[in-house]
């Protein structure tokens, strides 16, 4: 527009040095011009205030872009902190697991070592109930039924010892052989506690407690990743003992055994089993969490 409006003056510059125009057509080209110079001055203004418009847009595109970038930014970092919480509560709640692991296993452990000094006791309060018994029966009778035995016969019978305290001893002595074994087995020393025990079978292979050391030979095994002789010792317990109660123990360890070993398909079947013969046992509850930590299930 602006280039125009000069052209058009230039030519009526040269039309008036010319000559070539009247008056009259002077006057009218004068009001053309400034007509001309009005609508410059407008277009001009019209144009300064698109400037200005286009000024204000751009700052607020440019105010609108950094407020953008500060909520993204803000979002990241939301998110940053949200995956930091996150990661913070899994490790507390493993380590909770884990402490309520390890204090089941120790409650176990102590129940355990309690319900063998309770047998311990219960042989010794027999052994003492029916040992006065005994030789009461024997100072009674004796004078009774055999009044003239001499002085010597007397001692001799008299003195002899009765079978139940021998056999009571060999119960004392059973359970005190596991209570020294089980007792390094609780320190956590397993390469001894694995000798222990296999000296306590031999010593004691057919015993209520038998099936007991079998079980805690094999965990001692598990402990130290001897798995062979670890699964052949918890496999006793399972083959030769079927009602122990560590019966359920043997098959919820060997599981592990099988999935450490990668049998997959073999501890899914052990574990398994144990819910389907101990439905209402712990170690039901506790294979049914492996079967679904592991995606067996």
């Amino acid at each position: 527009m602006t280039h125009t409006l000069s052209k058009t003056v230039f030519l009526i510059g040269i039309a008036l040095t010319g000559g070539c125009a009247s008056e009259p057509n002077l006057t009218d080209i004068q009001k053309h011009v400034q007509t001309l110079i009005l609508q410059q001055e407008a277009t001009q203004k019209q144009e300064q205030k698109i400037i200005d418009r286009l000024e204000t847009i751009e700052s607020q595109l440019d105010e609108h872009d950094f407020l953008v970038g500060e909520l993204i930014k803000t979002e990241e970092e939301a998110s940053l902190d949200t995956r930091h919480l996150l990661e913070k509560l899994e490790r507390t709640s493993t380590m909770l697991r884990e402490q309520i692991e390890q204090t089941r296993s120790t409650t176990q452990h102590r129940n355990q070592d309690l319900s063998i000094r309770v047998k311990a006791l219960e042989s010794r309060i027999d052994n003492v109930i029916h040992q006065p018994r005994s030789v009461g029966s024997e100072v009674i009778t004796t004078p009774l039924t055999s009044p003239s035995l001499n002085h010597q016969e007397a001692q001799t019978e008299t003195s002899a010892p009765p079978e139940s305290p021998a056999k009571d001893a060999g119960v004392e002595n059973e359970a005190s052989a596991f209570r020294s074994a089980y007792k390094v087995f609780l320190n956590g020393n397993y390469d001894r506690a694995s000798v222990e025990f296999q000296r306590f079978i031999k010593n004691y292979p057919s015993t209520t407690l038998t099936p007991q050391a079998y079980f805690y030979l094999g965990e001692s095994f598990y402990v130290q990743k001897q798995y062979d002789p670890a699964k052949q010792a918890l496999q006793q317990v399972v083959s030769n003992y079927p009602s122990s109660k560590y019966r359920s123990h043997a098959l919820y360890k060997l599981g592990h055994i099988m999935l450490e070993t990668d049998q997959r398909a073999k501890a899914q079947e052990l574990w398994n089993k144990i819910i389907q013969d101990y439905p209402d046992s712990p170690e039901s509850m506790q294979a049914k969490e492996q079967l679904k930590k592991s995606g067996l299930s």
